[in-house]
């Protein structure tokens, strides 16, 4: 069995927001929105407007939080007794893992407005699910992915480029975690679907990932931009859309999860978690040391934290590269399919490599600074 789940419509385009209400209409006349406080501040206005437009009725919950299980059973009875037809999650990862979550809990059709490109969540049919305090809990394989995607290109375009770096990790990183785990034949040939789109998505963003990080927070539409931003949500949400239903061990993901456990890396998003995992995964593989500096080098270019400083930890490093390490959870069988060794001994080295591949790369481009400022 092969599972491809994909929303019905996805819009990436600048002033999308403004055909929000005739594009929405047609699902639902009656809309329940979720909406953090920023993202609604700068894509509310404009995608509102539309909805009385197009006489489309609808209520607002504005919500800082994380995506918990307890939450969504709050967000399914609110939603229940307002008697809406359709879901609207305006905001980043988590508002739209969480009205993805709803929806799917009522069978309900969900509409995403996403305000940055720091993850796929926008397109996925997953929702990550974290506890109160930020730490994840799991996550929940959704019937269906949203009913339609309205990416409003000038919105992710001026975010702060923290975020759109954030989301280029974060699809970097498919194409690494998905190759060890693909086989042959035609049982994998879901594998190898996705893992055809992820190396497209790796090819993008080696080229155009720095001028995309670049020229983003101006709120400047670049050709750059475009490409990258459909790479992050488009191609990356895909790639991970394809399944057999058969669990996989992606590395650098755990990693992450491994480090939401720990509250002083809460400062970190998602994708900068993942970015540092993925380096940790390439010392795993065996990959050589040319190799993974220029995978670290492109990432510490696009301010991604590669040391455990970075992360947030501020003393007692090799505990706490022994804490991420042993707090590392894979699949068995899938683990054991890896065509390299994963245990917590391995990964703790590991750890401590990346930590000291990042500190070497900061110290050589500062000194490169110094040396032309000199000049």
């Amino acid at each position: 069995m092969i599972l491809a789940k994909a929303p019905e419509k996805y819009w990436n385009e600048p002033g999308i927001l403004a055909k929000g209400g005739e594009i929405i209409a047609p699902i639902g006349n009656r809309a329940w929105i979720l909406a953090g406080k920023t993202a609604l501040s700068v894509a509310g206005e404009v995608l509102l407007k539309s909805l009385d437009e197009s006489g489309v009725v609808y209520e607002i919950q504005v919500y800082e939080g994380y995506c918990t299980l307890e939450d969504i059973d709050i967000f399914a009875e609110a939603v229940q007794a307002s008697a809406s037809d359709v879901l609207i999650g305006i905001g980043g990862g988590k508002i739209l893992d969480t009205i993805k979550a709803v929806g799917d809990k009522l069978s309900l059709p969900v509409v995403t407005v996403p305000t940055i490109a720091a993850t796929c969540a926008a397109w996925s049919a997953l929702s990550v699910t974290y506890t109160r305090q930020g730490t994840q809990t799991g996550g929940i394989i959704l019937e269906r992915s949203p009913k339609a995607v309205l990416s409003d290109t000038a919105i992710l375009a001026a975010a702060p480029p923290r975020y759109i770096a954030a989301g280029i990790a974060d699809t970097l990183v498919k194409w690494y975690e998905a190759a060890p785990n693909v086989g042959e034949g035609p049982s994998s040939i879901h594998a190898r679907a996705g893992l055809a789109t992820s190396k497209l998505a790796l090819d993008i963003l080696e080229e155009l990932s720095i001028d995309a990080y670049l020229a983003s927070g101006r709120g400047e539409v670049t050709d750059a931009i475009t490409e990258v931003t459909n790479t992050i949500i488009f191609l990356a949400g895909q790639a991970g859309s394809l399944s057999s239903g058969r669990p996989r061990a992606y590395i650098a993901h755990a990693i992450n999860n491994s480090l939401t456990k720990q509250h002083e890396t809460h400062i970190r998003l998602h994708g900068e978690k993942v970015a540092f995992g993925l380096v940790v995964q390439l010392y795993l593989e065996g990959y050589s040391q040319t190799k993974i500096d220029t995978v670290a080098r492109l990432l510490h270019a696009l301010g991604q934290p590669l040391t455990l400083r970075e992360l947030g930890f501020k003393d007692s490093f090799g505990d706490k590269a022994a804490l991420v390490a042993g707090g590392v959870s894979l699949n068995e069988e899938a683990a054991a399919a890896l065509p390299f060794k994963v245990n917590a001994e391995l990964l703790e080295q590991a750890i401590l490599n990346t930590d000291l591949t990042g500190q070497r790369i900061a110290e050589q481009e500062q000194n490169t600074s110094r040396q032309a400022q000199a000049v």
